[in-house]
């Protein structure tokens, strides 16, 4: 590898760049080593991207505070975007909202939603916005365009993102996304993922064209970085397309184990200890 490449480094937030929130939400929280080393990569001539299931307005403050000028990809790829460029055409990979409101009226997944938040540009729909722990979670407070909607209510406009706070006593969650998948796999993918303190199931869909490994190749191309040059970083199920893409995959140390498989390497320290600024320390000094 030369010295003198520029290299592409794409960042999943929480579990990988930020800190494990301290029991209270929103948490933009990022170790002091991940700072310091992002931007020397960046005065180095590299560059950084987030790539995040976040919408932009939990985004935002994290990629000001690192001092980023670089093009975000949003709902895990599904809105690839430039805060910095007025100019930028965003690429955007909306659902289809007819099969949307087909998969929110099946049965199955039906009796045993809870909650459901909707995903959109510049809007987001939640059924019940007295439901606090999923209002902090995702920091819906944050975003001034929020509207209360119903289960079967009709949806005007195609979303990027749907997430259902599911009830797992109800249903076994893995017998769910067979049947989901099953019926609706060839347009959407699904992901399941909890909070940090393991008290709500998420069940996560996007359009399947929109991942994270799609969006680093994306941002890759954009700035005439070679796919030899890309090195990500990530922890969750949302990264495993991402990890594979790069030439250097890399898995946090607190990931689980399938997501580790997935990687060409691993973290020797967690998100909490700077996991990705000591990473990425080494990982320049031997180039």
């Amino acid at each position: 590898m030369n010295k003198n490449e520029k290299w592409l480094i794409t960042v999943d937030l929480d579990g990988t760049l930020l800190n494990s929130p301290k029991g209270s939400y929103p948490n933009y929280s990022i170790n002091d080593e991940n700072i310091k080393e992002l931007k020397k990569v960046i005065k180095a001539g590299h560059k950084v991207a987030i790539v995040t299931g976040r919408p932009w307005r939990d985004t935002k403050d994290i990629y000001e505070n690192i001092g980023l000028k670089t093009i975000v990809a949003n709902y895990n790829g599904a809105y690839i975007h430039h805060p910095n460029d007025k100019g930028f055409i965003p690429a955007k990979f909306a659902m289809n909202r007819n099969i949307i409101m087909e998969m929110i009226n099946n049965s199955d997944l039906k009796k045993v939603t809870m909650n459901m938040l909707i995903e959109y540009e510049d809007f987001s729909q939640i059924i019940d916005d007295q439901d606090e722990k999923m209002m902090e979670q995702f920091h819906i407070t944050k975003n001034p365009k929020v509207q209360t909607c119903k289960l079967n209510q009709e949806i005007e406009e195609d979303p990027y993102s749907v997430t259902f706070r599911i009830n797992p006593e109800k249903i076994n969650p893995n017998r769910l996304l067979v049947i989901l998948k099953r019926q609706y796999g060839n347009s959407f993918l699904f992901r399941y993922w909890t909070n940090w303190e393991k008290t709500m199931v998420n069940l996560e869909v996007n359009q399947k064209a929109s991942t994270k490994g799609y969006a680093m190749r994306y941002i890759a191309a954009y700035y005439n970085i070679s796919s030899k040059n890309t090195i990500c970083f990530g922890d969750g199920l949302n990264d495993i397309e991402m990890l594979s893409e790069a030439s250097v995959g890399v898995a946090m140390s607190n990931a689980k184990g399938i997501v580790k498989s997935y990687a060409a390497d691993v973290t020797d320290y967690s998100n909490d200890q700077g996991g990705v600024g000591k990473y990425l320390n080494n990982f320049f000094k031997e180039l």
